[in-house]
């Protein structure tokens, strides 16, 4: 994982982007709730994503290595993961997340994780760390209540 200084640029993009949605929702000339709805399922698709797939870097031969986990329970990991990989790759190649992957995904995610075990689990911690997960979090439901107060 990076060090403390650039663990906020995982925020600092997710602000980028909810920050130029918003002047993009702000600056139509008409309001309508589907385009909203839209907006908040496509940067929480892309929050939600990324985190995935931010994880899913991390589990490198190197992470194995470091936890001793043999060949076949590593190749185990990553089939259970595969579902949730696969999912939140085609949510960043398509522009529109039609609510597949938000909050509720990803703590599943995070339950197929915890219940495979230690190693995995504290990486995932580590990864939500790194990301500032709970920044991010917030920073999403303020987005979300701006989106539907409009």
């Amino acid at each position: 994982m990076a060090d403390e200084e650039t663990s906020n640029l995982f925020y600092d993009n997710l602000c980028q982007l909810i920050t130029g949605t918003e002047n993009v929702i702000r600056s139509a000339t008409h309001k309508f709730m589907a385009i909203q709805e839209d907006s908040i399922n496509y940067v929480e698709g892309t929050f939600y994503s990324n985190l995935i797939l931010l994880f899913k870097r991390n589990l490198s031969p190197g992470y194995f290595k470091v936890v001793h986990m043999d060949k076949e329970d590593a190749l185990e990991l990553k089939r259970l993961l595969k579902p949730f990989f696969k999912r939140a790759e085609d949510t960043t190649r398509n522009i529109y997340n039609k609510g597949e992957v938000n909050f509720l995904l990803y703590q599943d995610f995070r339950k197929v994780i915890y219940n495979y075990g230690d190693d995995a689990y504290w990486l995932l911690l580590g990864t939500e760390r790194y990301a500032d997960i709970i920044s991010c979090e917030h920073r999403i439901i303020t987005f979300k209540n701006d989106m539907l107060s409009l």
